[in-house]
C-alpha cells in the first residue's frame, strides 16, 4: 500500500504559494523532504494541530502569520484529497541554526477569537431552545460574519465580518432544541456548550470550520457522528484490536477523576431570588452507594430559566467518565484510512474480551525519516 503526502502552502487568503513534498513521496526540482506531524481533533472544543520542519532553505516569504498550510494524500495511485477537509493556520515560527520548525492550528481556531460581544438580555445574547445546530450558526453568523450589527456590538467593528474568507452551512435543524444565555463569552466555548447540551439531551451534535478546498472555509455542524457508522451490526463494520493485526500498542483509560452527575447551575440574581437549573444522570449515580457526585456550575451572565437549564445540561455532558481508547492503526489492504474508515466515524474497538463502540475522535500521523506511523484516539459514544 503506498500513501504519498504532500504539504501545500498559501497565503492568509487563500491564494495557493507552494507544495512541498513530504516523506514518502519522490523528489524533485523546487520540492523538500519534510519530516511532518499531524494531529487532527474533530471533538467539540479541541483545535487540531499540525507540526512540521522545514530545511533552512526553505523560502521563508511563504510562512506568515495565518498563512495556511494543507496536507494532501494519494493512496495507491489514487487523486490526491486534502485530509479530512482540514486547513491549518500557521501561528508559531522557530528559524533555528538549520532548520526551521512551524506550528499551525486548525481553521477552527478561528472560533477561538472572538466573543458574543452584545449586551447581557440582547437578541444577540439571549435566545429561546431551537435546534442546537441553527443556535451555532446563529452565533457564528452575529459575531463573525454577514449578521455582525455593528451598532449593537462592543466598540469597533473593524476587521470583524470575515464572510467573504468563510461560510457557513445552511441551518440543518440538527441537534437537540436547546436555550442559550452568552453575553461576552468566548464563541468557541459557547458553541461547545451548545454541542453538548444537545449531546446531554439525546443528540450527539458536532462542529468545524472544514475547507471545501484550500482556499475556502465554511463552518459545519454533523448530528449522531462526524463520518459514518461503522460499528459491528452495520453494513460495512471496522473492528480495530491488536488480536486483528490493525491496531497495536493498544491503550484503554476510564478515568472517574473529575466525573460528576449531578449538576447545579447558578443564573443571574442573588440568595433566593438566584436562577437554579439542575441536571442529573441517575443510572451513572446508582453503580455506587457513593455514587452521586455533585458540581456546581457558575453561569452569572445567564438571564433565562431555559438558558440556565441548558447550562447544567452541557456541564453534566462534559463531566462524563473519560472512557478513551488509543493505539497505533496498522491500515492493510483491507482497512485503509481514507477509503475504509477516517476521521468522526464510529466504529468497534476490542480490548481483550471487551468490546465496544467508539467514535474515531483523532487521528494523530507522523511522517519523517523513518516512515508513517498512524495513530488513533477513540472516545465511547455514550
Amino acid at each position: 500500500m503506498a500513501v504519498f503526502t504532500t504539504l501545500r502552502f498559501g497565503d492568509p487568503f487563500g491564494v495557493p504559494l507552494v507544495e512541498c513534498a513530504t516523506y514518502g513521496t519522490p523528489g524533485g526540482p523546487g520540492t523538500a523532504t519534510v519530516p511532518l506531524d499531524v494531529t487532527l481533533n474533530c471533538s467539540p472544543g479541541a483545535i487540531g494541530v499540525l507540526e512540521t520542519t522545514l530545511p533552512s532553505s526553505f523560502n521563508t516569504s511563504f510562512l506568515v502569520e495565518d498563512g495556511r498550510i494543507g496536507v494532501w494524500r494519494a493512496i495507491n495511485g489514487r487523486p490526491p484529497y486534502l485530509d479530512n477537509g482540514a486547513i491549518y493556520q500557521i501561528r508559531y515560527i522557530d528559524y533555528g541554526p538549520t532548520s526551521i520548525f512551524v506550528r499551525a492550528y486548525h481553521a477552527t481556531n478561528l472560533l477561538d477569537r472572538r466573543i458574543i460581544a452584545y449586551a447581557a438580555g440582547s437578541t444577540y445574547t439571549t435566545k429561546a431552545a431551537t435546534f442546537a445546530d441553527d443556535q451555532i450558526k446563529a452565533f457564528v453568523n452575529e459575531n463573525m460574519l454577514a449578521g455582525i450589527v455593528g451598532a449593537d456590538r462592543d466598540g469597533v467593528e473593524t476587521y470583524a465580518d470575515v464572510s467573504a474568507y468563510l461560510t457557513k452551512q445552511v441551518n440543518l435543524g440538527l441537534g437537540s432544541s436547546i436555550a442559550k444565555s452568552a453575553a461576552r463569552r468566548n464563541l468557541l466555548d459557547v458553541c461547545t456548550d451548545l454541542a453538548q447540551a444537545s449531546a446531554t439531551a439525546g443528540v450527539y451534535l458536532t462542529f468545524e470550520i472544514f475547507a471545501p478546498t484550500e482556499s475556502t472555509l465554511e463552518l459545519r455542524t454533523y448530528a449522531t457522528q462526524r463520518g459514518v457508522d461503522r460499528r459491528v451490526g452495520t453494513a460495512n463494520p471496522v473492528i480495530l484490536s491488536s488480536s486483528r493485526g490493525n491496531l497495536t500498542n493498544a491503550h484503554l483509560v476510564v478515568d472517574y477523576t473529575e466525573a460528576a452527575n449531578f449538576i447545579v447551575a447558578g443564573g443571574q440574581g442573588e440568595e433566593a431570588d438566584r436562577l437554579i437549573g439542575t441536571a442529573f444522570d441517575a443510572t451513572r449515580a446508582s453503580v455506587s452507594p457513593f455514587g452521586r457526585i455533585e458540581k456546581f456550575r457558575d453561569a452569572t451572565n445567564v438571564a433565562a430559566q431555559a438558558a440556565v437549564d441548558d447550562e447544567a445540561d452541557s456541564s453534566l455532558r462534559a463531566a462524563r467518565p473519560l472512557i478513551l481508547f488509543t493505539g497505533e492503526l496498522v491500515e492493510t489492504p483491507a482497512l485503509t484510512r481514507g477509503i475504509d474508515f477516517d476521521l468522526g466515524d464510529i466504529v468497534t474497538a476490542e480490548q481483550g474480551a471487551m468490546q465496544f463502540d467508539v467514535r474515531l475522535d483523532l487521528i494523530r500521523e507522523t511522517i519523517n525519516g523513518s516512515g508513517r506511523r498512524v495513530a488513533c484516539g477513540l472516545r465511547s459514544v455514550t
